[in-house]
């Protein structure tokens, strides 16, 4: 087995080691199952995301075929848990599993992290995946939770504006939807018509002296929810944040969506719930530390 750079000619085999029967299924069955990774065209685009944000690719081979993949990108800007690397993906064939493929896609990801001065490697796994993080070395250093709310207008509406690409809140810190690095969230914020995938709404928000950015999306058209992400300074209070998840509900409201879900830190859990949110379930955010002499 070797372990090498992600290169176009591999995505349909990329895809295929995700969702094996993707030629013959619809794509509204793959998107539900396997996500960006159900379809080539939609991966493509994901991929130019990812390197926008400083990601990185590799794939497993065994001879010419891909039997795993992975994926990290640098987070450097600010976030809960400071800087680092994260491991956006790491899937092995199912044929090929228990072979320590998984392993050594970690460890290429781990030199990649310090190849990008960033010594902390971290991932929020699925609960099935857990123990294999756990036995390389990873620990939980915080938590989030999962939320859902039903949509409806707000009392009061603080001021709206709608954001472009352009402005990218580089010194604001992620208060909600941060399954990913922050620049990359972004990134996959644009453009998602042209891959047949609904746009998002994004817009800032005045509170008081504050200004945050809100941006809904939802994942695809036949998904019965808008997805959140806000941005806010690092010294936002709860106030504010209750006020930005009030507007998130109008904006979904107004979008004709009933369900609005995000993915919070657990400390800023009060504040969503103040606006109408219910805990779905509480995910763990996972760290490995890394030797920067080795």
């Amino acid at each position: 087995m070797r372990i090498v750079s992600m290169s176009p000619e591999f995505i349909e085999d990329v895809v295929s080691i995700h969702c094996p029967r993707w030629r013959e299924l619809t794509l509204e069955y793959r998107l539900k199952e396997c996500g960006y990774w159900g379809d080539p065209r939609i991966f493509s685009w994901y991929l130019e995301a990812l390197y926008s944000a400083g990601g990185k690719v590799i794939i497993a081979l065994d001879g010419d075929d891909v039997v795993g993949e992975a994926e990290v990108v640098p987070e450097k800007f600010p976030t809960p848990v400071g800087k680092h690397a994260y491991l956006q993906m790491v899937w092995v064939k199912q044929e090929a599993r228990r072979a320590g493929v998984g392993r050594a896609l970690v460890r290429e990801c781990e030199s990649i992290s310090k190849n990008m001065g960033l010594y902390n490697l971290d991932t929020i796994p699925t609960r099935e995946a857990t123990p294999f993080f756990l036995e390389l070395g990873f620990r939980e250093v915080e938590s989030q939770i999962l939320m859902e709310a039903r949509s409806r207008p707000a009392p009061e509406q603080p001021k709206v504006e709608e954001a472009t690409r352009e402005e990218f809140p580089a010194s604001a810190q992620m208060i909600a939807g941060q399954t990913r690095p922050s620049s990359f969230l972004w990134e996959l914020l644009w453009e998602r018509e042209e891959v047949g995938l609904p746009s998002p709404r994004v817009v800032k928000v005045r509170v008081g002296m504050w200004q945050l950015i809100v941006a809904l999306f939802q994942p695809t058209k036949w998904d019965d929810h808008l997805y959140t992400l806000i941005w806010a300074p690092m010294k936002v209070g709860l106030g504010q944040i209750f006020n930005s998840a009030e507007v998130s509900l109008t904006l979904a409201y107004e979008m004709g969506i009933e369900k609005v879900r995000t993915q919070t830190w657990c400390k800023y859990r009060t504040a969503f719930e103040g606006a109408g949110f219910e805990p779905i379930t509480r995910l763990r955010w996972m760290r490995k530390e890394l030797n920067k002499k080795s």
